[in-house]
C-alpha cells in the first residue's frame, strides 16, 4: 500500500514508518517546513495547519497519524481535515481515553487531561477509520512518560511516583506497538478500535527502576503545581485489556518486562 505517516520524526512514528517499509509498503512522510529530512519520500504539511493536512493526505491507501497531540482545537480540526481528504485514516489516541479500566468495546470516559480525544475517536470511526490506543510507550531510549520520570529521578536522587503506591498503567514497547500498526494497516476492518497494551505495570515499580531501586511519593498538589492537569493522570489507576486485539489481529508482544527493561536501558531524561 501507499501509506502516509504523520509524526515520523517521533518515537512511535519513526518505528511505524520503518516497520511498514520493512513489510513492503511504500512509505511517505509528512514534513513540516524546516523539519528534519528522513529516508522516505515526503509531502509538505503541518499539524498546526489543517488545510495543509487535507492536501497532503489525499490519494493514499492509508494515512497513519502518530503525531503528538496539540490540544482540542488543533487536534479536532486536524481530524476533520484528514477525514475530508478521503484516505482511510489510522488514528492514535491512548489508554487514558477510557478513564480507568475497559477494553476495545468500552465507551470512552476520558480523563480531563485528554477530554477531547473521545470526540476525535468518534469522528474517525464515523468516517470508517481505525483507532489505535497505546499504553505508555517505552523503548529505544525514549518515551515521554519514562523520560519525565527519569528526569525527576535524576533531580531528586530517587524515583518518584504521584499519588498512592500501586497505581497501574498499561505499557508497550515501541517495537511491539509498531508491529500492531502494521497489523491494523493490513488487516483491520473499517470503523474499529485496537489496543496496544503489552502488560500492566505499577508506576511505583517503574519509579524504582528509574531511581536505582528506591522511590518516594510526589504529592499530587506539588506535582500539579509543576505539571498542571497531567499530574492527575499519573494518579489514575488504569487496567486496560488488549485481549480482542491479540485474538483478532494475532498481535503477540515480545517485550513484557518493562521494569527489567528500564533498569537495563533507562531512557534519556526529558528536558
Amino acid at each position: 500500500m501507499n501509506i502516509l505517516i504523520i509524526g515520523a520524526t517521533g518515537l512511535v512514528g519513526s518505528a511505524v514508518a520503518a516497520a511498514l517499509a520493512g513489510a513492503g509498503h511504500d512509505v511517505t512522510v509528512l514534513r513540516r517546513p524546516g523539519g528534519r529530512a528522513l529516508p522516505y519520500r515526503s509531502v509538505p504539511g503541518d499539524l498546526t495547519d489543517p488545510a495543509s493536512l487535507k492536501r497532503a493526505a489525499a490519494g493514499f491507501d492509508r494515512v497513519v497519524h502518530a503525531g503528538a497531540p496539540l490540544g482540542e482545537e488543533l487536534d479536532l480540526a486536524g481530524v476533520d481535515a484528514l477525514v475530508d481528504a478521503g484516505s482511510p485514516l489510522v488514528y492514535t489516541t491512548g489508554a487514558a481515553v477510557l478513564g480507568g479500566s475497559g477494553d476495545e468495546d468500552s465507551e470512552p470516559e476520558p480523563h480531563p487531561f485528554v477530554s477531547w480525544r473521545a470526540e476525535a475517536e468518534r469522528r474517525v470511526l464515523a468516517a470508517g477509520g481505525r483507532v489505535v490506543r497505546p499504553g505508555m510507550v517505552y523503548g529505544e531510549g525514549g518515551g515521554g512518560v519514562p523520560g519525565l520520570l527519569a528526569a525527576k529521578a535524576a533531580e531528586r536522587g530517587t524515583g518518584v511516583y504521584i499519588g498512592e503506591p500501586g497505581v497501574r498503567w498499561p505499557v508497550v514497547h515501541v517495537a511491539d506497538l509498531a508491529d500492531l500498526y502494521v497489523a491494523v494497516v493490513e488487516r483491520a476492518e473499517p470503523g474499529t478500535v485496537w489496543h496496544g497494551m503489552a502488560e500492566t505495570a505499577r508506576l511505583d515499580d517503574i519509579a524504582r527502576a528509574l531511581g536505582g531501586g528506591t522511590a518516594a511519593p510526589w504529592p499530587l498538589e506539588e506535582a500539579t503545581a509543576e505539571l498542571g492537569p497531567l499530574a492527575g493522570l499519573f494518579a489514575l489507576d488504569q487496567d486496560v485489556s488488549s485481549d480482542k486485539t491479540r485474538r483478532l489481529l494475532g498481535w503477540t508482544p515480545r517485550h513484557t518486562a518493562v521494569v527489567d527493561h528500564l533498569k537495563a536501558e533507562p531512557p534519556a531524561p526529558a528536558r
